[in-house]
């Protein structure tokens, strides 16, 4: 089963242009609903890598990306928003949950310290970190972080997040080099958007090294 879902992700160009072919205009609605669970709460989702694989697909299509552009905006924005409520009802009693195959308890804690680090600029930050922008939403409803802000917050980074790898992707999607590369791309678009995880799960274990060795000394 995992082979098969990173041969999917690996392959998102392919199986999104079969999709096109098969239902047209359909399309913006699978991207819709895919863009709106990972935002309201679903991790492991393809984001970044089908944001990518999706302009390299409009731009040999007859679809808008313009279009496609605003309702991934409003699927981001809206799903977002209903994690952050989620966080206000239910946020409370999570951290008392066990680890299970759908929940893991130290995501959100990551969520969690990330958003005391940075703060309302945490949701902006986030949206290019995988799974660390499923939780945030939700960490920030828990913390009841003003509405007002995170709405303007969200507001922002969804544009920027959508704006920039599609619109990206869509100028250069139809050059030869990135389609006969395209999985490559994708795993350096992963790993690029790993590194600020590895960054803040490092800085914890760095510091307790420093702090021995001081001791020792």
């Amino acid at each position: 089963m995992l082979a098969q879902f990173i041969h999917i992700v690996l392959h998102l160009d392919l199986y999104l242009q079969t999709f096109f072919q098969q239902y047209g205009a359909w399309l913006y609605g699978l991207l819709f609903i895919i863009i709106f669970l990972e935002s309201g709460g679903i991790p492991f989702l393809p984001g970044d890598s089908l944001l990518f694989a999706t302009g390299t697909v409009i731009a040999g299509s007859t679809l808008s990306v313009h279009l496609l552009a605003v309702l991934l905006m409003i699927a981001a924005v809206a799903g977002s928003t209903l994690n952050y409520a989620l966080g206000v009802w239910i946020g409370p009693k999570i951290f008392n949950k066990p680890k299970t195959i759908w929940f893991n308890p130290a995501h959100v804690r990551h969520a969690h310290d990330f958003f005391e680090r940075y703060g309302w600029s945490a949701i902006v930050i986030s949206r290019f970190v995988p799974i660390v922008r499923t939780f945030v939403p939700f960490v920030a409803g828990i913390g009841r972080m003003d509405f007002k802000k995170f709405m303007l917050s969200i507001g922002l980074a969804a544009p920027i997040w959508i704006g920039s790898i599609l619109y990206i992707s869509y100028a250069f999607g139809h050059l030869p080099w990135i389609k006969t590369h395209f999985s490559w791309i994708v795993w350096g678009i992963i790993m690029i958007s790993l590194v600020p995880v590895v960054v803040a799960l490092a800085r914890p274990l760095l510091a307790k090294k420093r702090k021995q060795s001081h001791v020792v000394d």
